[in-house]
Protein backbone atom coordinates (compact mmCIF):
# COMPACT_ATOMS: atom_id res chain seq x y z
CA UNK A 1 0.00 0.00 0.00
CA UNK A 2 1.10 3.50 -1.23
CA UNK A 3 0.71 5.72 2.20
CA UNK A 4 1.63 9.53 1.85
CA UNK A 5 1.21 11.86 5.43
CA UNK A 6 3.02 14.86 5.17
CA UNK A 7 4.17 17.01 8.05
CA UNK A 8 6.42 18.91 10.01
CA UNK A 9 8.55 18.12 12.72
CA UNK A 10 7.88 20.60 15.61
CA UNK A 11 6.40 21.58 18.90
CA UNK A 12 7.57 20.01 22.23
CA UNK A 13 6.20 17.05 20.82
CA UNK A 14 5.36 17.87 17.43
CA UNK A 15 4.34 20.57 15.48
CA UNK A 16 2.12 18.65 12.68
CA UNK A 17 1.05 19.70 9.34
CA UNK A 18 -0.80 16.94 7.78
CA UNK A 19 -1.90 16.80 4.58
CA UNK A 20 -5.10 17.59 5.90
CA UNK A 21 -7.97 19.42 6.63
CA UNK A 22 -8.06 18.82 10.13
CA UNK A 23 -11.04 20.16 11.55
CA UNK A 24 -15.17 19.69 10.81
CA UNK A 25 -16.31 21.77 8.19
CA UNK A 26 -17.98 24.67 10.38
CA UNK A 27 -17.41 28.12 11.84
CA UNK A 28 -17.42 27.15 15.15
CA UNK A 29 -14.94 24.18 15.92
CA UNK A 30 -16.98 21.14 18.32
CA UNK A 31 -15.08 18.35 20.35
CA UNK A 32 -16.85 15.78 20.74
CA UNK A 33 -17.03 13.25 23.86
CA UNK A 34 -17.05 9.57 23.36
CA UNK A 35 -17.96 8.74 26.89
CA UNK A 36 -19.77 5.69 26.20
CA UNK A 37 -23.08 6.30 27.92
CA UNK A 38 -25.33 4.85 25.43
CA UNK A 39 -25.49 8.27 23.29
CA UNK A 40 -25.27 8.08 19.70
CA UNK A 41 -22.22 8.74 18.75
CA UNK A 42 -21.16 5.52 21.15
CA UNK A 43 -23.70 2.86 21.00
CA UNK A 44 -24.48 0.41 23.69
CA UNK A 45 -21.90 -2.65 23.42
CA UNK A 46 -23.54 -5.72 21.71
CA UNK A 47 -22.32 -9.59 20.92
CA UNK A 48 -19.63 -8.32 18.90
CA UNK A 49 -18.13 -6.00 21.65
CA UNK A 50 -18.65 -8.42 23.94
CA UNK A 51 -16.93 -11.43 21.27
CA UNK A 52 -14.43 -8.73 21.47
CA UNK A 53 -13.99 -8.63 25.47
CA UNK A 54 -13.67 -12.74 25.59
CA UNK A 55 -10.86 -12.65 23.32
CA UNK A 56 -8.97 -9.75 25.37
CA UNK A 57 -9.91 -11.83 28.45
CA UNK A 58 -8.35 -15.20 26.83
CA UNK A 59 -4.84 -13.64 25.55
CA UNK A 60 -4.77 -11.78 29.32
CA UNK A 61 -5.01 -15.26 31.07
CA UNK A 62 -3.74 -17.85 28.66
CA UNK A 63 -1.31 -16.51 26.18
CA UNK A 64 2.11 -17.64 27.15
CA UNK A 65 3.64 -14.19 26.72
CA UNK A 66 1.79 -13.06 30.01
CA UNK A 67 0.13 -9.84 27.79
CA UNK A 68 -0.77 -6.95 29.57
CA UNK A 69 -4.27 -5.45 29.18
CA UNK A 70 -2.74 -2.55 28.92
CA UNK A 71 -0.78 -3.91 25.74
CA UNK A 72 -3.59 -6.06 24.52
CA UNK A 73 -6.09 -3.03 24.46
CA UNK A 74 -3.29 -0.75 22.48
CA UNK A 75 -3.57 -3.32 20.00
CA UNK A 76 -7.19 -3.43 19.66
CA UNK A 77 -7.23 -0.02 19.15
CA UNK A 78 -4.53 0.15 16.77
CA UNK A 79 -5.97 -3.00 14.81
CA UNK A 80 -9.17 -1.13 14.39
CA UNK A 81 -7.57 2.15 12.40
CA UNK A 82 -5.12 -0.01 10.75
CA UNK A 83 -8.38 -2.33 8.82
CA UNK A 84 -9.78 1.54 7.50
CA UNK A 85 -6.27 1.60 5.29
CA UNK A 86 -6.64 5.34 6.04
CA UNK A 87 -3.25 6.68 6.69
CA UNK A 88 -4.82 9.95 8.09
CA UNK A 89 -6.85 8.05 10.99
CA UNK A 90 -4.94 8.10 14.37
CA UNK A 91 -4.70 8.01 17.83
CA UNK A 92 -3.30 10.82 19.76
CA UNK A 93 -2.43 10.54 23.75
CA UNK A 94 -2.39 13.59 25.31
CA UNK A 95 0.87 14.93 24.44
CA UNK A 96 0.36 14.48 20.77
CA UNK A 97 -3.18 16.19 20.88
CA UNK A 98 -1.70 19.15 22.57
CA UNK A 99 1.43 19.16 20.32
CA UNK A 100 -0.90 18.72 17.06
CA UNK A 101 -3.16 21.67 18.31
CA UNK A 102 0.01 23.66 19.20
CA UNK A 103 1.66 23.29 15.54
CA UNK A 104 -0.52 25.69 13.81
CA UNK A 105 1.26 28.50 15.98
CA UNK A 106 3.86 30.98 14.48
CA UNK A 107 6.42 28.80 15.56
CA UNK A 108 7.33 25.37 16.57
CA UNK A 109 10.21 23.59 18.50
CA UNK A 110 11.92 20.76 16.18
CA UNK A 111 14.70 19.87 13.79
CA UNK A 112 13.19 21.96 11.17
CA UNK A 113 12.52 19.28 8.14
CA UNK A 114 9.20 18.54 6.29
CA UNK A 115 9.07 14.93 5.63
CA UNK A 116 6.09 12.47 3.90
CA UNK A 117 5.69 8.96 5.57
CA UNK A 118 5.63 6.92 2.05
CA UNK A 119 5.49 3.13 2.51
CA UNK A 120 6.15 2.83 5.79
CA UNK A 121 9.43 5.30 5.70
CA UNK A 122 9.83 8.80 6.99
CA UNK A 123 11.74 10.48 3.58
CA UNK A 124 12.52 14.06 4.10
CA UNK A 125 11.00 16.32 1.52
CA UNK A 126 12.50 19.66 2.38
CA UNK A 127 14.75 21.36 4.93
CA UNK A 128 14.59 24.81 6.08
CA UNK A 129 17.09 27.07 5.77
CA UNK A 130 19.44 27.65 8.81
CA UNK A 131 17.30 24.92 10.95
CA UNK A 132 19.31 22.20 13.58
CA UNK A 133 18.65 19.69 10.39
CA UNK A 134 19.82 21.85 7.70
CA UNK A 135 22.91 23.04 10.16
CA UNK A 136 23.32 19.69 10.44
CA UNK A 137 23.44 18.25 7.54
CA UNK A 138 20.23 16.31 6.61
CA UNK A 139 18.95 16.80 3.06
CA UNK A 140 15.89 16.56 1.18
CA UNK A 141 15.26 13.00 -0.21
CA UNK A 142 17.23 11.27 3.20
CA UNK A 143 15.25 8.50 4.47
CA UNK A 144 14.85 8.71 8.78
CA UNK A 145 15.84 5.40 9.77
CA UNK A 146 16.96 5.70 13.55
CA UNK A 147 17.12 8.13 16.19
CA UNK A 148 19.53 8.19 18.94
CA UNK A 149 20.47 4.74 17.72
CA UNK A 150 16.91 3.15 17.85
CA UNK A 151 15.81 1.61 14.45
CA UNK A 152 12.35 2.96 13.22
CA UNK A 153 11.77 0.38 10.53
CA UNK A 154 8.48 -1.10 11.16
CA UNK A 155 7.04 1.44 13.64
CA UNK A 156 3.90 3.50 13.29
CA UNK A 157 3.83 6.91 12.38
CA UNK A 158 3.43 8.30 15.53
CA UNK A 159 5.79 5.88 17.42
CA UNK A 160 8.41 7.72 15.27
CA UNK A 161 7.30 10.73 15.96
CA UNK A 162 7.66 10.25 19.25
CA UNK A 163 11.15 9.39 18.69
CA UNK A 164 11.94 12.70 16.91
CA UNK A 165 10.32 14.73 19.16
CA UNK A 166 11.77 16.39 22.61
CA UNK A 167 11.86 19.63 24.16
CA UNK A 168 13.78 22.95 23.11
CA UNK A 169 17.70 22.70 23.23
CA UNK A 170 17.43 19.20 23.52
CA UNK A 171 19.93 17.12 21.33
CA UNK A 172 19.33 14.40 19.32
CA UNK A 173 21.17 12.15 16.61
CA UNK A 174 19.34 11.27 13.08
CA UNK A 175 20.38 8.59 11.37
CA UNK A 176 19.38 8.37 7.74
CA UNK A 177 20.09 6.41 4.76
CA UNK A 178 20.64 8.46 1.52
CA UNK A 179 20.65 7.45 -2.07
CA UNK A 180 24.15 6.27 -3.68
CA UNK A 181 25.86 6.32 0.09
CA UNK A 182 26.40 2.87 1.55
CA UNK A 183 25.10 2.23 5.25
CA UNK A 184 23.33 4.40 7.79
CA UNK A 185 24.26 8.15 8.02
CA UNK A 186 24.10 9.83 11.64
CA UNK A 187 23.51 13.53 11.99
CA UNK A 188 24.12 15.28 15.74
CA UNK A 189 21.45 18.29 16.05
CA UNK A 190 19.91 20.29 19.04
CA UNK A 191 16.18 20.47 18.80
CA UNK A 192 15.43 24.75 18.43
CA UNK A 193 12.64 27.37 18.41
CA UNK A 194 12.10 27.89 14.29
CA UNK A 195 10.30 30.22 13.31
CA UNK A 196 6.86 29.30 10.90
CA UNK A 197 5.18 32.71 9.97
CA UNK A 198 1.78 31.05 8.31
CA UNK A 199 1.66 34.23 6.69
CA UNK A 200 4.37 36.36 4.66
CA UNK A 201 4.04 38.84 1.95
CA UNK A 202 5.81 41.70 0.12
CA UNK A 203 5.47 42.86 -3.73
CA UNK A 204 7.32 42.91 -7.14
CA UNK A 205 7.75 46.09 -9.62
CA UNK A 206 8.00 44.34 -12.71
CA UNK A 207 7.52 46.15 -16.28
CA UNK A 208 5.68 48.82 -14.33
CA UNK A 209 3.31 46.60 -12.92
CA UNK A 210 2.90 46.32 -8.78
CA UNK A 211 2.70 42.51 -7.81
CA UNK A 212 1.32 41.70 -4.51
CA UNK A 213 2.64 38.46 -3.22
CA UNK A 214 1.26 36.26 -0.21
CA UNK A 215 3.03 33.22 0.86
CA UNK A 216 0.88 31.12 3.05
CA UNK A 217 3.27 28.46 4.98
CA UNK A 218 0.14 26.76 6.66
CA UNK A 219 -3.93 26.80 7.66
CA UNK A 220 -3.68 27.75 10.87
CA UNK A 221 -5.00 29.79 14.18
CA UNK A 222 -4.51 33.54 13.01
CA UNK A 223 -3.97 32.84 9.16
CA UNK A 224 -7.28 34.35 7.62
CA UNK A 225 -6.74 37.23 9.55
CA UNK A 226 -3.39 37.70 8.94
CA UNK A 227 -3.97 36.71 5.35
CA UNK A 228 -6.75 39.31 5.56
CA UNK A 229 -4.43 42.55 6.78
CA UNK A 230 -1.83 41.28 4.30
CA UNK A 231 -4.47 41.83 1.59
CA UNK A 232 -5.74 45.28 2.89
CA UNK A 233 -2.03 46.47 3.13
CA UNK A 234 -1.66 45.10 -0.67
CA UNK A 235 -4.70 46.86 -2.19
CA UNK A 236 -3.90 49.91 -0.49
CA UNK A 237 -0.21 50.05 -1.98
CA UNK A 238 -2.72 49.67 -5.73
CA UNK A 239 -1.37 46.40 -6.73
CA UNK A 240 -2.06 45.74 -10.12
CA UNK A 241 -2.33 42.08 -9.85
CA UNK A 242 -1.67 39.00 -7.06
CA UNK A 243 0.47 35.73 -6.30
CA UNK A 244 -0.75 33.06 -3.78
CA UNK A 245 2.27 30.55 -2.72
CA UNK A 246 1.05 27.65 -1.07
CA UNK A 247 4.02 26.01 -2.05
CA UNK A 248 5.18 23.03 0.55
CA UNK A 249 1.62 24.11 2.36
CA UNK A 250 0.50 20.73 3.87
CA UNK A 251 -2.95 21.98 4.75
CA UNK A 252 -4.51 22.97 8.04
CA UNK A 253 -7.79 24.82 9.61
CA UNK A 254 -10.87 24.15 6.38
CA UNK A 255 -12.55 27.16 8.43
CA UNK A 256 -9.45 29.09 7.59
CA UNK A 257 -9.36 28.27 4.17
CA UNK A 258 -12.97 29.49 3.90
CA UNK A 259 -12.76 32.66 5.40
CA UNK A 260 -9.75 33.22 2.87
CA UNK A 261 -11.76 32.52 -0.10
CA UNK A 262 -14.38 34.53 1.26
CA UNK A 263 -12.86 37.51 0.87
CA UNK A 264 -11.34 36.52 -3.27
CA UNK A 265 -14.81 34.75 -4.66
CA UNK A 266 -18.20 35.90 -5.61
CA UNK A 267 -21.22 34.68 -3.97
CA UNK A 268 -22.67 33.45 -7.56
CA UNK A 269 -24.87 30.86 -5.99
CA UNK A 270 -22.50 28.44 -6.93
CA UNK A 271 -20.29 26.59 -4.53
CA UNK A 272 -16.61 27.07 -4.06
CA UNK A 273 -16.06 23.97 -2.98
CA UNK A 274 -18.77 21.82 -0.66
CA UNK A 275 -17.55 18.58 1.78
CA UNK A 276 -19.88 15.51 2.51
CA UNK A 277 -19.20 14.24 6.23
CA UNK A 278 -20.41 10.84 8.00
CA UNK A 279 -21.86 10.87 11.24
CA UNK A 280 -24.28 8.63 12.88
CA UNK A 281 -24.91 6.72 10.26
CA UNK A 282 -25.83 9.77 8.49
CA UNK A 283 -24.12 11.93 4.92
CA UNK A 284 -24.49 15.23 5.61
CA UNK A 285 -23.57 17.62 2.45
CA UNK A 286 -22.57 21.30 2.86
CA UNK A 287 -21.34 23.47 0.23
CA UNK A 288 -19.78 26.72 0.28
CA UNK A 289 -19.96 29.88 -1.03
CA UNK A 290 -18.28 33.21 -1.59
CA UNK A 291 -19.27 36.74 -0.04
CA UNK A 292 -18.02 39.63 -2.23
CA UNK A 293 -20.63 40.70 -4.67
CA UNK A 294 -18.44 41.74 -7.17
CA UNK A 295 -14.61 40.02 -8.29
CA UNK A 296 -11.69 41.79 -7.45
CA UNK A 297 -9.87 44.60 -9.96
CA UNK A 298 -6.75 42.59 -10.69
CA UNK A 299 -5.74 38.80 -11.54
CA UNK A 300 -4.97 36.21 -8.81
CA UNK A 301 -2.45 33.65 -9.58
CA UNK A 302 -2.06 30.80 -7.27
CA UNK A 303 1.50 28.81 -6.96
CA UNK A 304 1.29 24.67 -5.82
CA UNK A 305 3.61 22.26 -6.31
CA UNK A 306 3.43 18.35 -5.24
CA UNK A 307 3.49 19.23 -1.39
CA UNK A 308 0.69 21.52 -1.71
CA UNK A 309 -2.11 19.03 0.50
CA UNK A 310 -5.33 19.22 1.31
CA UNK A 311 -6.21 22.63 2.55
CA UNK A 312 -3.77 23.81 0.13
CA UNK A 313 -5.81 22.19 -2.82
CA UNK A 314 -9.10 23.40 -1.26
CA UNK A 315 -8.13 26.71 -1.68
CA UNK A 316 -6.41 26.47 -5.56
CA UNK A 317 -9.20 24.13 -6.90
CA UNK A 318 -11.72 27.04 -5.83
CA UNK A 319 -9.84 29.71 -7.28
CA UNK A 320 -9.02 27.83 -10.37
CA UNK A 321 -12.69 26.73 -11.09
CA UNK A 322 -15.18 28.61 -9.55
CA UNK A 323 -13.09 32.19 -9.80
CA UNK A 324 -11.53 31.27 -13.45
CA UNK A 325 -8.10 32.03 -12.02
CA UNK A 326 -5.14 30.61 -13.24
CA UNK A 327 -2.99 28.28 -11.19
CA UNK A 328 0.99 28.02 -11.58
CA UNK A 329 3.26 25.24 -10.72
CA UNK A 330 2.86 20.81 -10.70
CA UNK A 331 0.52 18.86 -9.45
CA UNK A 332 -0.58 18.71 -5.94
CA UNK A 333 -0.26 16.25 -3.54
CA UNK A 334 -4.34 14.81 -3.67
CA UNK A 335 -5.58 14.58 -0.49
CA UNK A 336 -9.57 14.91 -0.60
CA UNK A 337 -10.48 13.48 3.07
CA UNK A 338 -11.25 15.65 6.07
CA UNK A 339 -10.54 14.73 9.59
CA UNK A 340 -11.59 16.37 12.95
CA UNK A 341 -11.00 15.33 16.78
CA UNK A 342 -12.97 13.41 18.99
CA UNK A 343 -11.56 13.59 22.74
CA UNK A 344 -11.69 10.43 24.96
CA UNK A 345 -13.10 10.11 28.42
CA UNK A 346 -11.81 6.43 29.20
CA UNK A 347 -8.44 8.24 28.96
CA UNK A 348 -8.18 11.93 30.10
CA UNK A 349 -6.38 14.32 27.14
CA UNK A 350 -6.52 11.28 24.70
CA UNK A 351 -8.30 11.71 21.69
CA UNK A 352 -9.38 10.34 17.91
CA UNK A 353 -7.77 12.09 15.24
CA UNK A 354 -10.62 10.56 12.76
CA UNK A 355 -11.49 11.01 8.78
CA UNK A 356 -14.98 11.85 8.91
CA UNK A 357 -15.28 12.63 4.76
CA UNK A 358 -14.62 14.39 1.35
CA UNK A 359 -14.49 17.39 0.42
CA UNK A 360 -15.34 18.41 -3.43
CA UNK A 361 -14.34 20.78 -5.65
CA UNK A 362 -16.23 23.22 -7.14
CA UNK A 363 -17.05 21.34 -10.62
CA UNK A 364 -17.60 18.38 -8.69
CA UNK A 365 -14.11 16.50 -8.42
CA UNK A 366 -12.72 14.37 -5.99
CA UNK A 367 -8.68 15.39 -5.87
CA UNK A 368 -7.72 11.94 -3.37
CA UNK A 369 -4.85 10.13 -4.45
CA UNK A 370 -6.40 7.05 -3.74
CA UNK A 371 -9.54 7.13 -6.49
CA UNK A 372 -9.82 10.36 -7.16
CA UNK A 373 -7.85 12.66 -9.71
CA UNK A 374 -4.98 12.17 -7.70
CA UNK A 375 -4.17 16.37 -6.90
CA UNK A 376 -4.96 19.35 -8.79
CA UNK A 377 -3.57 20.09 -12.08
CA UNK A 378 -2.20 23.53 -12.90
CA UNK A 379 -3.04 25.32 -15.58
CA UNK A 380 0.72 26.68 -16.45
CA UNK A 381 2.87 23.68 -15.70
CA UNK A 382 6.27 24.93 -14.80
CA UNK A 383 8.79 22.20 -13.27
CA UNK A 384 11.54 22.74 -11.00
CA UNK A 385 14.94 23.43 -13.32
CA UNK A 386 18.26 21.54 -12.47
CA UNK A 387 19.67 24.24 -10.14
CA UNK A 388 16.72 24.34 -8.05
CA UNK A 389 16.86 20.79 -7.29
CA UNK A 390 20.48 20.71 -6.01
CA UNK A 391 21.24 20.18 -2.61
CA UNK A 392 23.51 20.67 0.19
CA UNK A 393 26.73 18.63 0.46
CA UNK A 394 28.11 17.50 3.88
CA UNK A 395 30.89 14.91 4.59
CA UNK A 396 31.23 13.40 7.68
CA UNK A 397 34.46 12.42 10.28
CA UNK A 398 36.64 13.88 8.57
CA UNK A 399 35.20 12.71 4.92
CA UNK A 400 37.39 14.04 2.09
CA UNK A 401 36.11 13.68 -2.02
CA UNK A 402 39.46 13.47 -4.01
CA UNK A 403 40.10 14.54 -7.69
CA UNK A 404 39.48 11.97 -10.24
CA UNK A 405 36.86 10.21 -8.49
CA UNK A 406 32.89 9.78 -9.76
CA UNK A 407 30.21 10.63 -6.75
CA UNK A 408 27.28 11.61 -7.19
CA UNK A 409 27.96 14.08 -4.90
CA UNK A 410 30.69 15.56 -7.19
CA UNK A 411 27.54 15.83 -9.94
CA UNK A 412 25.64 17.91 -7.25
CA UNK A 413 28.74 20.26 -6.38
CA UNK A 414 29.19 20.69 -9.92
CA UNK A 415 25.82 22.31 -10.60
CA UNK A 416 27.01 24.24 -8.01
CA UNK A 417 30.20 25.60 -9.50
CA UNK A 418 28.30 26.29 -12.62
CA UNK A 419 25.47 28.61 -10.21
CA UNK A 420 29.11 30.48 -9.01
CA UNK A 421 30.43 31.25 -12.78
CA UNK A 422 32.56 28.54 -13.76
CA UNK A 423 32.20 26.07 -16.29
CA UNK A 424 32.53 22.39 -15.47
CA UNK A 425 30.68 18.87 -16.04
CA UNK A 426 27.93 17.33 -14.17
CA UNK A 427 28.25 13.94 -14.40
CA UNK A 428 30.14 13.41 -11.40
CA UNK A 429 33.03 13.01 -12.68
CA UNK A 430 36.16 15.29 -10.44
CA UNK A 431 38.13 15.92 -13.66
CA UNK A 432 41.14 19.02 -13.86
CA UNK A 433 38.30 21.61 -14.38
CA UNK A 434 36.27 20.80 -11.56
CA UNK A 435 39.96 20.44 -9.29
CA UNK A 436 40.31 24.37 -10.40
CA UNK A 437 37.36 25.51 -9.51
CA UNK A 438 37.57 23.95 -6.29
CA UNK A 439 41.37 25.46 -5.81
CA UNK A 440 40.24 28.66 -6.75
CA UNK A 441 37.47 28.62 -4.08
CA UNK A 442 39.91 27.54 -1.82
CA UNK A 443 42.44 29.67 -2.64
CA UNK A 444 39.68 32.77 -2.41
CA UNK A 445 38.58 32.04 0.93
CA UNK A 446 41.54 31.79 2.49
CA UNK A 447 41.74 27.26 2.72
CA UNK A 448 44.30 25.23 2.27
CA UNK A 449 44.08 24.65 -1.67
CA UNK A 450 44.16 20.93 -2.05
CA UNK A 451 41.64 20.94 -5.04
CA UNK A 452 39.96 18.37 -2.90
CA UNK A 453 36.68 18.89 -1.78
CA UNK A 454 36.38 19.19 2.45
CA UNK A 455 33.86 20.17 4.68
CA UNK A 456 35.13 23.72 4.99
CA UNK A 457 34.98 24.03 0.92
CA UNK A 458 31.71 22.69 1.09
CA UNK A 459 30.54 25.49 3.53
CA UNK A 460 31.30 27.94 0.56
CA UNK A 461 29.93 26.02 -2.30
CA UNK A 462 26.54 25.68 -0.20
CA UNK A 463 26.52 28.80 0.74
CA UNK A 464 26.18 29.87 -2.73
CA UNK A 465 23.82 27.45 -3.40
CA UNK A 466 21.66 28.58 -0.83
CA UNK A 467 22.03 32.84 -1.59
CA UNK A 468 21.06 31.39 -5.38
CA UNK A 469 17.97 29.58 -3.75
CA UNK A 470 16.61 31.94 -1.99
CA UNK A 471 16.78 34.40 -4.88
CA UNK A 472 13.57 34.78 -6.37
CA UNK A 473 14.98 35.96 -9.40
CA UNK A 474 15.85 32.27 -9.85
CA UNK A 475 12.49 30.85 -8.65
CA UNK A 476 11.41 29.21 -12.15
CA UNK A 477 7.49 28.86 -10.81
CA UNK A 478 7.02 32.26 -9.19
CA UNK A 479 8.72 33.77 -12.19
CA UNK A 480 6.27 31.53 -14.28
CA UNK A 481 3.52 33.03 -12.32
CA UNK A 482 4.97 36.51 -12.89
CA UNK A 483 5.41 36.21 -16.30
CA UNK A 484 1.92 35.28 -16.75
CA UNK A 485 0.48 38.35 -15.24
CA UNK A 486 2.66 40.64 -16.85
CA UNK A 487 2.36 38.28 -20.48
CA UNK A 488 5.59 38.22 -21.19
Amino acid sequence: MFRKIMFIFGVLAISLTLAGCDKEPNIEYVVETCNFTGDLTCPEPDFDDDLLFEVMYALESNHYTEPSRELLIEGAIEGMINILDDPFTTYFDSEEAASYIAGYGETYVGIGVVVQFLDELVVIQSVMDGGPADTAGLRANDIIVEVDGISLIGMSFYEIIGYVIGDEGTDVNIGVVRNGVDGILTFSMTRAVISNPTVEYTSYLVDGELIGYIKVNTFGDLTASLFHAAIVDLESDGIDSLIIDLRVNGGGYLTAVLNMLSELLVNDSVEMFATESYKNGIVSRTEYFGQLSTAKTYDIVTLVNGNSASASEVFASAMQEHGGYTVVGVTTFGKGTMQTDMSLSASVGDSLHITIGKWFTSDGNWVHYDGGTDGVVPDVVQELNEYEKAYKVFLLNEEVIMYDTVDDRVANVQLVLNIMGYTVRTDGYYDVFTKNAVIDIQSDNSLPTTGNLDSDTLEIINEALSAYQNDVENDSQLQAAIDYLTGN
